[in-house]
């Protein structure tokens, strides 16, 4: 009896270790609050060159932008400020933590056209398809099902609509030695190809270590 028990929690243990584990959507994840400690660093927002960005993004008065893994809002307040209160940004983040971040900073800066979004790993959960410019900074790398968070996220931009990639390259990545931290142009180009989206627009002279690139239908 003792023998057949054992034989049956081996049979258990061997199914259970055959059978796909649960993973989860972020790559690399921290707290917020222990990320805002690298993101916010000086020197990292230093080189972040956000009035650069915004100004080759060409953005207008009543724009909405959806920053997607907007952290402590580094680019959501500045987006705010250039779509003008008549415009909308989104700040979505699946951390609750960075969008009390980013609502006290609005308040602070009297800022108003500024909605948090709680999204979800899969799926950025936009309130609207009222999307303009759905922007990613050092970000599409932490997702894991990039090309389903993609598709999902086009069903979202408005016709005409752009989505913005930049991205670290893999020879300027710190994750170098884990590739599942890396993303290329190439493949990102891939991704929203599926998406129903083609490059219109690539910037190469704001960053060595960074690709950049603009894609719409």
């Amino acid at each position: 009896m003792r023998l057949r028990q054992l034989f049956a929690c081996l049979a258990t243990l061997a199914v259970a270790i055959s059978l796909p584990r649960p993973v989860d959507g972020q790559l690399a994840s921290r707290p917020a609050e222990e990320w805002t400690k690298t993101l916010a660093a000086a020197n990292r927002v230093q080189g972040l060159r956000v009035d650069d960005i915004i100004a080759r993004l060409r953005l207008k008065p009543g724009d909405v932008v959806a920053d997607l893994g907007a952290g402590p809002g580094l680019f959501s307040l500045p987006f705010a400020k250039a779509v003008s209160p008549t415009g909308k940004v989104y700040a979505v983040e699946i951390d609750q933590g960075f969008l009390d971040t980013i609502r006290t900073k609005a308040v602070e800066e009297r800022i108003s056209n500024v909605q948090g979004v709680l999204g979800k790993f899969e799926d950025p959960s936009l309130p609207a398809a009222d999307v303009d410019v759905a922007f990613f900074h050092d970000v599409l790398h932490h997702i894991q099902d990039r090309a389903g968070y993609l598709k999902n996220l086009a069903r979202y931009v408005r016709p005409g609509g752009r989505v913005v990639i930049i991205d670290l390259t893999p020879e300027g990545s710190p994750h170098r030695a884990q590739p599942e931290l890396v993303v290329t142009k190439d493949q990102a180009t891939g991704w929203m190809a599926d998406a129903g989206f083609k490059p219109v627009e690539e910037i190469t002279d704001l960053f060595t270590d960074k690709w950049f690139v603009v894609y719409s239908r």
